[in-house]
């Protein structure tokens, strides 16, 4: 295999990680196994420990006040 077609290669890897953790987190795994974090390290392991992602939020704080506002 030639020069090129490594990093050919290399970069169809990198390019499916890539959208593999686009999909993680629009199903909303952030952080954890199969996660967005996961397959950042799985591109670049120099990224190890140097992320600091949060969760995604499922709810907002104000949907959590209607649903316990009094029913008149």
């Amino acid at each position: 295999m030639s020069e090129t077609d490594n990093a050919l290669h290399q970069l169809q890897q990198q390019q499916a990680l890539t959208v593999q953790a686009l999909a993680a987190l629009l199903q909303g795994r952030a952080v954890g196994a199969e996660s967005m974090e996961a397959y950042l390290y799985a591109i670049d392991p120099g990224l190890q420990g140097t992320l600091q992602l949060d969760p995604p939020v499922s709810t907002s704080t104000l949907e959590d006040a209607v649903e316990t506002l009094p029913k008149e």
